[in-house]
């Protein structure tokens, strides 16, 4: 340090202050050394006359002449006043300054210690007067201080007043002053930042916080600064205390559901740790929202945005999926509103999550067009629609492909006119007369520990949902399909059930839905298909309760039984009978008491009723609602008797040859080694079913008479209704080659 210099000012005749200029990081050594040369030191702060007041320039003056008159000491170094006049601006520094030049001190020697005025060296040096032997300059003089001044109101851990802040930096304090004062500093040569409200002042306690003040209101900003203050500015504290630390993504709804501090709190909590979230829509959310009122509104509809083609949307579809599972019905129908927008996009938006969805999924498909997608947005809707492959002798592959389409053309809303011919030709030639009847499959039923669960109107159209739910539950299926007596009203089918001698329930949740107003629909109202969301439904709660009590064993066989079917074409085909009877008519007018004489080709006579097997009605009947029964179309008079019991799972399927040959007029043939014993085996490929010959106890034998190309084909294999296992078939030519498809044509 050039304390040499000030040697040298004390030896000198030099009667005006010594300036000596000095940096942050010379401060505390320069004072060390000035003491020992004998110096007392007189701090500036002494000079104020309150707790937040500038120091009196006239007063250190005053102190200095006295300082000639042996009054104090006759050498000392003033602190503080580099900081002071810095703090204050360059005029009034300037003008200080050039007056304490030229000051005549008498015989005291005076040095002034100055920090934070470098900036000022250049311009009083233009004094040729003023040279080496009045100052000097340590380090450049370099100063970092910086200042925030703080409000009473923040509550921060602010110096309090101008008088304490000036007696720290004369204890030699570096770097950013937090200061409470009401002085003036508008003017200042240091840095100097205002924090005017507790936004900023969260800012300020917790570095790095970047959020924008839109985030939360004054209120909220304010409870935050006071909790921050409690801990000690730690942000992360703060959330820990919340219990904000870790698994921010579950129990999403519930933790933004409400409009207090809490809530908000989360939201800041998941924009402070955008990056450390798995979820990529909710990253994604959270980058567009500002606003914590405008969150949840976001959340559901942000998607709206993203075409579905988009390569963000599936993981976005996802993830959004499982942040508004728990939202209420009334949130999710308002996103169905909005997803609107583009009906070409809307479909791809909805989940199968909420009823309000489910049935607009529905309604879309219903007026638009089937989309591939359909097994990601509705699977139960998929399964539903998918083909079932009927095992009925002689009419297996009618049933199959009559209740695909009829299927399709429910959904769809509309019947096709070819569909409309088969339907009059099967009321004319009744062919499901060849099915055995109900009873006559109850019969052959396994009555011990067996529950029989009546399920109302269940028609065999919900076979394929039936089957592939039973599978994801790990429930082995048996399917016999009968036919209802008619005509197919529950009067006069329910003898199964009052019959049964154990344990039994009814439900007429499926019968109320398709035909009673307080199932909730009515066509009049709306006539798009939308009730079969309800119908999904209850299938689906039915399997899930027989898969619980079956694990639970409450008992060895789940038994499912049906009164009737019902029908949804002959609501749509608004078709009267040119009868007006006196004769009431029931049931939406399928069937009616009988009378003579008439002319209905496609009516049967039975139990004493005129039955309509086609699609008509007759007059003077109940409107009919979304769906019918009482008639004899396909519809209503087949019925599923379902045998649900808990599966095997050691059973397993290997193919004894992986690779088969295959020819192109014949096909191909493959064998089947099986570790369990098991009846009626069959394979479905290209939903197609090719039963299997029994070779021994373990192996089978299954002609693929289709399947003339070489490649390979998943197949799946069943044992009756049960899906025991999925093969691949890698079929060859006869050059051996496996992805040749022309080999076999040549």
């Amino acid at each position: 340090m050039q304390i040499d210099s000030v040697k040298k000012y004390l030896t000198s005749s030099v009667n005006t202050p010594y300036f000596l200029f000095i940096s942050d990081e010379q401060y505390i050594p320069a004072k060390d050394e000035l003491s020992s040369l004998g110096f007392d030191f007189v701090p500036m702060s002494r000079f104020c006359n309150n707790d937040d007041r500038i120091p009196d320039i006239d007063g250190l003056l005053t102190y200095i002449q006295a300082g000639d008159g042996n009054a104090n000491g006759k050498k000392f170094v003033v602190t503080g006043l580099g900081e002071f006049l810095a703090l204050r601006g360059s005029d009034e520094a300037t003008g200080t300054l050039s007056r304490l030049k030229d000051h005549n001190v008498g015989g005291a020697k005076v040095v002034l210690l100055l920090r934070g005025l470098a900036t000022l060296i250049a311009e009083l040096q233009t004094d040729p007067r003023f040279d080496s032997r009045r100052l000097s300059v340590v380090d450049k003089a370099e100063c970092n201080l910086s200042f925030t001044l703080v409000p009473p109101s923040i509550g921060s851990s602010a110096l309090s007043g101008f008088k304490a802040t000036l007696a720290e930096l004369e204890n030699g304090r570096c770097g950013v002053v937090v200061v409470n004062t009401a002085v003036n500093l508008d003017k200042a040569i240091f840095t100097v930042f205002r924090i005017s409200n507790a936004y900023e002042g969260v800012k300020f306690l917790s570095r790095g916080f970047a959020l924008a003040r839109s985030c939360g209101s004054d209120d909220r900003w304010a409870w935050l600064l006071a909790e921050l203050n409690q801990s000690n500015g730690s942000l992360d504290g703060l959330f820990e205390k919340h219990s904000l630390g870790n698994n921010l993504e579950s129990d999403f709804y519930a933790r933004i559901a409400g409009s207090d501090y809490h809530n908000w709190l989360y939201f800041i909590c998941l924009k402070s740790k955008t990056d450390t979230l798995q979820n990529g829509y909710l990253r994604f959310v959270l980058d567009k929202t500002s606003s914590f009122e405008d969150f949840a509104r976001n959340v559901l509809n942000a998607i709206i945005d993203i075409p579905h083609l988009d390569k963000r949307f599936p993981s976005f579809y996802r993830d959004r999926k499982t942040l508004v599972e728990k939202f209420p019905e009334s949130d999710i129908a308002d996103f169905v509103v909005n997803s609107r927008q583009v009906v070409s996009e809307s479909i791809y938006k909805l989940t199968d999550g909420t009823k309000a969805e489910r049935e607009e999924i529905i309604a879309w498909l219903s007026k638009n067009d089937m989309v591939q997608q359909l097994d990601g947005i509705y699977p139960v809707l998929a399964a539903y629609l998918k083909k079932y492959l009927f095992k009925c002798p002689e009419l297996a592959e009618m049933l199959t492909e009559y209740f695909e389409a009829y299927k399709r053309q429910k959904l769809a809303n509309n019947i096709k006119p070819e569909f409309l011919e088969k339907v009059d030709e099967l009321a004319l030639s009744r062919k499901f007369n060849r099915l055995p009847t109900r009873d006559e499959i109850m019969d052959g039923v396994d009555k011990n520990d067996t529950f029989l669960y009546w399920l109302d109107a269940l028609g065999v159209e919900y076979l394929s949902l039936i089957e592939i739910l039973a599978q994801k539950y790990g429930l082995s299926v048996r399917v016999n399909i009968a036919r209802a007596a008619l005509p197919t009203i529950t009067a006069i089918n329910r003898g199964f059930f009052d019959a049964w001698q154990g344990r039994k329930y009814k439900n007429d949740e499926l019968d109320n839905t398709k035909h009673s107003d307080k199932g909730g629909y009515n066509f009049t109202n709306n006539a798009l298909p939308i009730h079969l969301a309800k119908e999904l439904d209850i299938i689906t709660a039915m399997i899930d309760e027989a898969a619980t009590n079956l694990a639970q064993r409450h008992y060895k066989l789940f038994l499912i039984v049906s009164d009737h079917g019902s029908s949804r074409l002959a609501v749509l085909r608004r078709k009267e009978e040119k009868y007006d009877t006196d004769t009431t008519g029931e049931h939406s007018g399928r069937c009616c008491k009988l009378f003579q004489p008439y002319d209905l080709p496609f009516a049967a006579e039975e139990n004493g009723y005129l039955v309509l097997a086609d699609y008509g009605r007759f007059k003077g009947s109940r409107a009919a609602n979304v769906e019918v029964h009482g008639g004899a179309s396909l519809e209503e008079v087949l019925i599923p008797v379902i045998e649900l019991s808990l599966k095997d799972r050691s059973i397993t399927v290997k193919l004894v040859d992986e690779t088969v040959t295959v020819d192109f007029r014949t096909g191909t043939e493959i064998e089947l080694f099986v570790n369990s014993p098991v009846k009626n085996v069959s394979v479905v490929l290209n939903a197609k079913r090719y039963s299997a010959s029994q070779i021994d106890a373990n192996h089978y034998s299954v002609k693929l008479p289709d399947t003339k190309r070489a490649g390979e084909y998943p197949a799946d294999v069943y044992a009756g209704d049960d899906l025991i296992d999925k093969i691949t078939i890698k079929a060859q030519g006869r050059s051996g080659k496996v992805n040749d498809a022309f080999d076999d044509l040549f």
